[in-house]
């Protein structure tokens, strides 16, 4: 079945309206007749007039906005600022939590790094009372004669001579080629 819709606006009223002719051979339905057939005979206080009076009612309820090429030049720059304020301000929220989260997060590092270093120097002074302890152990063990050490003695020390420099007028050959420096000094390439 197919069903015809007429807009509340149709200047001819359904009481005007007369039924072509070859009407009855037709494939279209107005929905009040296929409402009409489901629902059972009309009601006796039913009248096109008050169905009529409904549509316009709800069509006046409908508001129409107001052309933006009519509004003053004042309002459109107040419109304009607004806009521009409104991202200025997005801008500066965006960049003012981005700078709180570099800032916490600075200070997290921080922590961290902190802690570190007071761990490191735990562990300095640690390793220093160790070393004083195995220094103190050690000169205990020297001074029991069973180890077999002797105390120094500064008649038993050894001075030996150092050797003359000698230079050489030619160089010895080196596989790798040199480069003079500021002071003059020769130094392997690899340096």
């Amino acid at each position: 079945m197919t069903a015809a819709i007429r807009s509340p606006d149709s200047p001819r009223s359904r009481s005007t309206r007369k039924p072509a002719a070859g009407a009855a051979k037709s494939k279209v339905t107005s929905i009040a007749k296929a409402r009409r057939a489901k629902t059972g005979p009309v009601l006796p206080n039913y009248s096109p007039a008050d169905e009529q009076a409904i549509a316009r009612s709800s069509a006046s309820v409908l508001k129409v906005l107001p052309n933006r090429q009519q509004q003053p030049v004042w309002l459109r720059s107040l419109l304009q600022a607004q806009r521009a304020s409104s991202v200025v301000a997005v801008m500066l929220l965006g960049g003012a939590l981005s700078l709180y989260g570099l800032t916490v997060y600075g200070e997290q590092r921080w922590s961290q790094e902190y802690q570190k270093l007071e761990t490191l120097r735990l562990r300095e002074q640690q390793l220093s009372a160790s070393s004083e302890v195995l220094k103190h152990q050690l000169a205990k063990e020297a001074q029991n004669p069973e180890t077999g050490l002797a105390p120094q003695n500064p008649g038993d020390t050894i001075f030996l001579q150092p050797a003359p420099e000698t230079r050489s007028p030619v160089a010895a050959p080196n596989s790798e080629p040199a480069l003079l420096n500021r002071a003059g000094v020769e130094t392997p390439l690899g340096y």
